[in-house]
């Protein structure tokens, strides 16, 4: 779909977009299929194509704030996704949630003593001397103990 029906595509989804407060389903290659910003086809009339950028722009951006928002009330968003919008979304979430990019095994630095104790998410962590150098693949045991500042990542 290229030229003035690409145009008359994305002009209808930005309509749609702008009607509803929900995210609506988008093909996973729709940016692909309609192209980028960057590169959409150029028609006889350039007035056409600056205006085809624009809309595509727009519905973007759109897109995003819904996405923000919600990511801010904890929605899922509505499956399919375009590839492009699922990345920021995945992103987006992964730094909101704080999560530490981790290998398979951490190796860990204990700073203080820590007796045994149990996390909130129930999980059994300890108990380690102060300075003895740990191994673990459980995420949350890691984050806990780093965010806790009872340990450091080496």
């Amino acid at each position: 779909m290229a030229g003035e029906n690409s145009a008359e595509v994305l002009f209808a989804k930005l309509d749609a977009e702008r009607k509803t407060g929900e995210l609506l389903q988008l093909p996973r290659d729709f940016y692909s299929e309609h192209g980028s910003i960057a590169n959409v086809p150029e028609v006889e009339n350039g007035k056409q194509t600056q205006n085809t950028k624009k809309t595509l722009e727009t519905l973007k951006a759109k897109r995003i704030q819904k996405i923000l928002i919600y990511l801010a009330y904890g929605k899922t968003p509505p499956q399919p996704m375009p590839v492009e919008e699922e990345n920021i979304y995945n992103e987006i979430k992964r730094i909101l949630n704080k999560e530490i990019p981790l290998q398979k095994t951490t190796k860990i630095r204990i700073i203080a003593k820590i007796p045994e104790i149990i996390t909130t998410s129930g999980h059994k962590i300890g108990p380690f001397e102060s300075g003895e150098i740990i191994t673990s693949e459980k995420a949350k045991d890691i984050e806990f103990i780093i965010n806790n500042k009872l340990g450091e990542i080496i």
